[in-house]
């Protein structure tokens, strides 16, 4: 991937969150960041959300603290690719309204533009959670240690290509002191083919021959369904189903390793793949 520009007059703080933002995960970033001066930074705000699985009231208060203080500096605040739990989060504790405008999801190639925020740099994942500084064109990172923020080589973007982020792996459902959160069981990749209607079923029967070359290298998928409409007629639907998103990941290295199921590639016109999340 070519090197990616950072505008030199860009200055920003990236954060990129870790899985459990609740109290005791929001109380450590808040401490770690103030440590380290970086509470009053002058800069745009961008945090990904990629990887939260769970927070509560407290990160939303925290949250909320943010933004007005963000803003009370003259600068904006961006929320990239917050999962649905904490788009929840937001609706259930009213703070929805408060971000309108802040919230961004990627385009197909997992890339970002916002009105508000002049650079919206990609996602890099980091189990421990991340802090990135842009300043006059360059990047001093960090990560979440378990003291402190641990500083760490300047991130090289063109090393972390744009990619959509998962976005349903976690729901939140009820309201007030009765929220659950509700955890996905199977990740499904759906494939739609518009394939006529003529007696001989090519599409139909490439399809099947490719799932039975799955079958036969013993991919334990959750389940492997092939399925007709009958209305409208002529469509074909493909639905694997994966234990999770790493699942998933097995299959396509699979696919890479070996590539002899190319032979059954289907040439009909094909919509755009979808990706769920399956709640029990």
């Amino acid at each position: 991937m070519p090197a990616i520009e950072i505008p030199k007059d860009f200055r920003g703080l990236v954060v990129t969150l870790p899985a459990d933002m609740g109290a005791g995960g929001t109380a450590r970033l808040q401490q770690f960041t103030d440590d380290a001066d970086l509470e009053l930074f002058r800069g745009h705000r961008i945090l990904h959300l990629h990887q939260v699985e769970r927070l509560d009231s407290s990160a939303v208060a925290a949250l909320v603290e943010l933004v007005r203080r963000t803003r009370d500096m003259g600068f904006e605040i961006a929320l990239c690719e917050p999962p649905p739990v904490v788009r929840s989060y937001l609706d259930i504790y009213g703070a929805s309204a408060l971000l309108e405008g802040s919230v961004l999801s990627s385009f197909s190639d997992g890339t970002y533009e916002s009105e508000l925020v002049p650079f919206v740099p990609p996602f890099v994942p980091e189990p421990r959670g991340r802090i990135d500084v842009y300043e006059k064109g360059a990047v001093k990172s960090y990560v979440i240690g378990q003291d402190d923020l641990v500083e760490v080589a300047p991130v090289r973007l063109e090393n972390f290509p744009p990619k959509a982020a998962a976005r349903a792996a976690v729901m939140a459902v009820g309201s007030g002191s009765d929220v659950k959160e509700l955890k996905a069981g199977t990740f499904v990749w759906v494939r739609r083919h518009l394939c006529g209607c003529s007696t001989e079923h090519v599409t139909f029967s490439r399809i099947h021959r490719l799932h039975s070359w799955y079958r036969r290298k013993g991919f334990d998928f959750v389940a492997l369904e092939l399925l007709a409409s009958d209305q409208p007629a002529g469509i074909v639907t493909e639905r694997i189903g994966f234990r999770d998103r790493r699942h998933y990941g097995q299959f396509e290295t699979l696919l890479k390793v070996d590539d002899t199921w190319k032979e059954f590639s289907v040439d009909s016109e094909s919509l755009e793949d979808e990706y769920y999340y399956m709640y029990a």
